[in-house]
Parts: C-alpha cells; structure tokens; sequence
C-alpha cells in the first residue's frame, strides 16, 4: 500500500517510505510512522488515520516529501504520482 489518489487528495505512505523520506537531521533511525505523522502535523497537513505499518494524510507527494525531508520537492516527484 502506498501512493497518492489524485480524486481524493490522500496519499497512504508506509512505514517504509516514511523512513526513506525522513532526512532531518537528529531524526531517530527507526522513526515510526507515529513519528512521521507528528512530522507531517508540525507542517500544517491533515493526518486522517495511523495504522501500525502506514498512515494517511490530505497531501501532495510534495507537501509530504517536504514535511518529512525539510528539503524541497521536486516537480518530478508530483508527476510520478500522477
């Protein structure tokens, strides 16, 4: 499970990407995906639902890619998901 669904604006990202995407610095090696959706809250997005392994959240793979990383996106990761 995992993506973004263009006709309701929720990307489901799992544990796995959310650990690839965490880059900030001090962030714990093991984050759990409880840790990135205090993350993605911090940055102002609507977190629907935490699940033990995945979560939702009202965002672009953009908005997510920054919260999670502090880096900018890249266009190319929003057209990824389209």
């Amino acid at each position: 499970m995992g993506g973004y669904d263009q006709k309701t604006g929720i990307f489901s990202l799992t544990q796995t990407k959310a650990r690839y995407w965490c880059r900030r610095p001090g962030a714990p090696r093991t984050n759990t995906i409880e840790y990135s959706a205090k993350l993605l809250r911090e940055a102002g997005l609507e977190v629907l639902s935490v699940h033990g392994n995945y979560l939702e959240v009202k965002a672009t793979p953009g908005q997510v890619w920054e919260a999670l990383s502090g880096q900018p996106s890249d266009p190319k990761r929003e057209s990824h998901y389209l």
